[in-house]
């Protein structure tokens, strides 16, 4: 079938192309190496063509044999582009030359427009392809300690950078003009689909429970041709509750929404192989905190914390062990304290990562400018509704992430508010909030099942002073991960929370957040995931 297969595409290309006169080039030029010309030359005899029947008159022998031969000769070369023709030209050479004739240098015209037109090769596989995988942040085989399910969303530039750092190694191990531009240009497809079945006993409510398409994603990223370049596109689904489009009211027909959005989008330059400093422009969740996690359940500092902008973001980040690394970044946040809006919003983050044998590690910590434009502040508070507050609220973020012996994982997280918010913007007990949220986990790995990675862990994470947000006073979580599949993970958490005394009040954005019991509420969750 291959060999059957590479003729006929061939075909097929040579086709479009005497087909759509306005895409071929000019004559090759006096310069272009001899032997390709003379090696078709002999080989390849004339072929009349016509307008209405280019396909059937070239006989399949005499002439895809030759084009092969130079396609396989013409790689040993360094790609030279030519200009095309003008549309004029073209048409005055099809006017006047209905019947011509194709010849072995057409031929090689017509492989060296191929090179520079159609974005892939028969021959060379990575000069130009669509690929799926990896999703990012997820290995593509779980290994014990990467069962981490909650993959941090933060940093994925500098994730995607050293993917492409390590196709390149790849590539280089090849060997050929493939390591060159534009010989790797690759789009990789890659994504995640998510299933939840789920029961939950709140505190003085009826027990509920469902089954629900938790998250889907599908991600594109642009590797190249440039080795400074790469973009990337993350399209996102809502599972939230469909609203109606004239009275904003609840639709209780919740399958209706499934909306589509653009949850990523962002250009990075740089090239680690050459410098370990990058630069991303874009949409994208700006480097305050990490938020990695092995539950379930999003821990309490990412609902607080966790900030997505549209951001220019400058970082370095060696590509050694035991370095320190980091990023700034700027944006115009959406909440502000003057009567406009505009770039008034940033923040710093620093780290340290390491290798002592035993223990590995990486600790941190940032700040930012204003964490009212967090996601957990816009949508917890009812900031969206009334974005001008009275002063702008900076935050700090502490972090560690350690692995012990391969398989003992542990993950620490604190994000506090410098200082309080003005009571009109968002308090608590009757004074201005002062929210913070911390977050500690443990997970052990081990194999099961022939051999099959699989985890445990527990959690805990506590806040203070913030129900405005609608988050618990305290997490307790046990979860077990494991991948049967590849590509895949199981998981399956008990969650318990803590609710806010019912003697506690809070306001957000000038409104009153409905009180809490103080009760607890129970959760039992099972996730399947599939990354491709």
């Amino acid at each position: 079938m291959k060999i059957q297969l590479k003729p006929f595409a061939a075909a097929l290309c040579l086709a479009g192309f005497i087909a759509a006169p306005a895409m071929a080039a000019s004559s090759p030029s006096d310069n272009e190496p001899a032997q390709f010309a003379s090696a078709t030359e002999q080989s390849a005899p004339a072929v009349e063509t016509s307008p209405a029947a280019e396909v059937q008159t070239v006989n399949h022998e005499a002439t895809m044999k030759p084009l092969h031969k130079a396609k396989r000769a013409h790689k040993r070369v360094a790609h030279k582009h030519r200009p095309v023709a003008s549309s004029a030209t073209v048409q005055n050479a099809a006017a006047t030359a209905p019947q011509a004739r194709l010849t072995g240098r057409d031929v090689v015209r017509l492989i060296s427009e191929e090179q520079e037109y159609l974005p892939f090769d028969l021959d060379v596989p990575g000069q130009a392809f669509v690929s799926t995988g990896p999703y990012v942040g997820v290995p593509i085989q779980f290994a014990g300690s990467n069962l981490i399910i909650n993959s941090p969303s933060v940093n994925t530039d500098l994730q995607l950078l050293q993917i492409r750092q390590n196709i390149t190694k790849q590539l280089n191990a090849m060997g050929g003009e493939i390591t060159k531009e534009p010989y790797h240009s690759h789009l990789l497809l890659s994504g995640l689909i998510e299933a939840q079945a789920g029961y939950s006993h709140q505190g003085g409510k009826p027990n509920t429970s469902d089954i629900d398409v938790s998250a889907v994603s599908l991600d594109a990223t642009v590797l190249g041709p440039s080795d400074w370049t790469l973009g990337f596109i993350e399209l996102s689904y809502d599972n939230g509750t469909p609203r109606d489009s004239v009275y904003k009211a609840p639709v209780n027909y919740r399958v209706s929404n499934s909306r589509i959005y653009v949850n990523k989008a962002f250009i990075t330059f740089g090239n680690l192989n050459c410098t370990p400093f990058y630069g991303t422009v874009g949409q994208f969740y700006v480097p305050f905190g990490t938020y990695s996690s092995v539950m379930v359940s999003d821990p309490l500092t990412k609902i607080l914390g966790r900030t997505k902008a549209r951001a220019i973001e400058v970082g370095f980040s060696p590509q050694v062990a035991n370095t320190f690394y980091g990023s700034g970044y700027f944006f115009r946040g959406d909440t502000h304290a003057s009567s406009v809006s505009r770039v008034n919003n940033g923040g710093i983050n620093l780290g340290y990562k390491f290798d002592a044998g035993i223990v590995t590690g990486d600790i941190g910590g940032g700040v930012i400018g204003n964490i009212a434009d967090s996601a957990g502040m816009q949508f917890g508070t009812g900031f969206q509704s009334n974005e001008q507050i009275v002063h702008s609220v900076a935050a700090y973020n502490v972090r560690g992430s350690f692995t012990v012996a391969k398989n003992i994982n542990l993950i620490t997280e604190f994000v506090s508010a410098t200082k309080s918010f003005n009571t009109n913007d968002m308090s608590y007990k009757g004074r201005g909030a002062k929210p913070w949220a911390v977050d500690a986990e443990a997970a052990y790995s081990f194999p099961i099942l022939d051999n099959k990675p699989s985890s445990i862990g527990i959690g805990y994470g506590k806040s203070k002073e913030a129900l405005a947000l609608g988050v618990p006073l305290t997490r307790t979580s046990v979860v077990f991960n494991t991948s049967l599949f590849r590509n895949t993970l199981q998981s399956i958490e008990f969650r318990h929370d803590t609710e806010y005394a019912g003697s506690a009040v809070a306001t957000g954005a000038g409104s009153i957040v409905p009180s809490e019991t103080g009760k607890g509420d129970n959760a039992l969750t099972a996730q399947f995931d599939y990354y491709f």
